[in-house]
């Protein structure tokens, strides 16, 4: 299934071993997680060389989803935690997410946001609510595919 929800992905691209920067300050900003990739640098402050040998640095890239709410503190954070207003430290960037599937956390958080205030929580049928359950769903389609 594809949940279509307000949310964005945070790009940030740092010197290899800089990571742990970023994941720390978006965790303090209020995001669940990160995933980080390896990379290599090809920009004007990475063109070293040792030797004369051409040294590329790695690179850290650090992908985070969030809410679109909390995506410009979660980047100021960062900013700020990795000093990147400093030419060459690094750069992050934000896009945003028109579908997205399998981040089941992100997805419970948002329906439970109703169940510490029963007053303000929406009135749902069982029809409605079965729609909104992923887990509903996929509980039927197993159940399909064993009476089969």
């Amino acid at each position: 299934m594809i949940f279509k929800r307000d949310m964005s992905l945070i790009v940030t691209v740092v010197d290899s071993g800089f990571s742990t920067k970023v994941i720390d300050a978006s965790k303090l900003a209020g995001a669940d997680g990160a995933t980080v990739l390896q990379g290599r640098g090809t920009g004007i402050h990475e063109s070293t060389t040792f030797m004369g040998v051409g040294i590329q640095p790695g690179k850290d890239i650090v992908l985070i989803i969030v809410s679109k709410s909390h995506r410009k503190n979660i980047m100021k954070e960062i900013v700020r935690a990795c000093n990147l207003t400093t030419e060459g430290k690094g750069l992050t960037f934000c896009v945003p997410i028109d579908e997205l599937a399998g981040a089941n956390h992100l997805l419970k958080k948002k329906r439970n946001i109703f169940s510490n205030n029963k007053t303000s929580a929406p009135k749902v049928d069982a029809k409605q609510q079965e729609k909104a359950s992923p887990e509903l769903e996929i509980s039927k389609e197993k159940t399909q595919l064993k009476e089969q």
